[in-house]
C-alpha cells in the first residue's frame, strides 16, 4: 500500500517559513547596506586625517566582509522569482560598484602610505633620523649666525677703515691749508718789507731832490754873485 505521510504541523510550517525568510535577499540586503554605509564613513574619516593603521585595518576587514555578503546576496538572488531576481540583481550590482569604489580608495590610501614610508626611510638613510636632522639643522643655524656675525664685523671694520681714511684725508687737507697759510704769511711779510723799503727809498729820493734844489739855488746864487763881482770890477772900471 502507498506510504501515507502525516500532514505537517503548524509549528513546522512556521519554522520552514522562517528559514526561507532568513535565506531571502530581502533579509540580508539591509544588513549589507548598513555595513556599506558604516564602511563609507570610516573611509572618509581615514582620508581626511593622517593615516591610521588601526583604522585602515578595520576598514579593510569590513570591506572583505562586505564583499563576502555581496557574493552571498548574488547567490540568494538567483533563487528569487524572475521579476524579483532582476530587481535584486540590479540593487546588488549597485552595492557591488560602491564596494569596488571603497576597495580602490583603500588601495590608494595604502599605496600612498607605503610610498610615504619608503620616502621617509630613504630620507633617513640619506639625511639621518629626525634627531640627526634636528642636530644638523641646529649646527647649520649656528653656522649661519656665525657667518652673519662675521659679515657684520667685516662691514664694521670696513666702515672704521673708511672713517680713518676720511680722517687722514682731512688731516692732510688741513696740513696743506697750513702750508698755504704759511706761504701767504711769508708773502705778506715780503710785501710788508717791500712796502717799507719803498717808503724809505721814496723818502731818500725826496731828501735828495731837496738837496739838489738847495744846491741848484746855492749854485745859482754863487754864480750870480760871481758874475756881479766880475761885472762890478771889470765893467764899471
Amino acid at each position: 500500500s502507498p506510504l501515507c505521510l502525516p500532514p505537517p504541523l503548524a509549528g513546522d510550517v512556521l519554522l520552514v517559513g522562517s528559514l526561507q525568510e532568513q535565506m531571502s535577499v530581502s533579509s540580508h540586503f539591509p544588513e549589507a547596506n548598513r555595513l556599506y554605509l558604516s564602511l563609507q564613513r570610516k573611509v572618509e574619516d581615514l582620508e581626511s586625517k593622517v593615516f591610521n593603521q588601526s583604522l585602515y585595518n578595520e576598514c579593510a576587514g569590513a570591506a572583505r566582509e562586505l564583499g563576502n555578503r555581496i557574493r552571498y546576496l548574488e547567490m540568494l538572488a538567483q533563487q528569487e522569482g524572475r521579476g524579483r531576481r532582476e530587481m535584486w540583481i540590479g540593487r546588488i550590482e549597485g552595492l557591488a560598484d560602491s564596494h569596488m569604489t571603497i576597495e580602490k580608495a583603500l588601495t590608494r590610501l595604502e599605496t600612498s602610505h607605503q610610498k610615504r614610508v619608503r620616502n621617509n626611510q630613504m630620507r633617513d638613510k640619506l639625511f639621518g633620523s629626525p634627531e640627526e636632522r634636528a642636530a644638523m639643522s641646529a649646527q647649520y643655524n649656528a653656522y649661519q649666525t656665525y657667518q652673519q656675525n662675521q659679515e657684520s664685523l667685516h662691514r664694521s671694520n670696513e666702515e672704521a677703515d673708511r672713517i680713518l681714511e676720511t680722517g687722514r684725508a682731512t688731516l692732510e687737507n688741513l696740513r696743506n691749508q697750513g702750508n698755504i697759510l704759511k706761504s701767504a704769511h711769508r708773502k705778506v711779510l715780503d710785501v710788508a718789507n717791500t712796502l717799507g723799503l719803498s717808503n724809505s727809498l721814496i723818502k731818500m729820493i725826496e731828501r735828495r731832490e731837496n738837496m739838489d734844489k738847495i744846491l741848484v739855488f746855492a749854485g745859482m746864487a754863487v754864480s750870480s754873485l760871481v758874475l756881479f763881482i766880475l761885472y762890478y770890477y771889470f765893467v764899471r772900471k
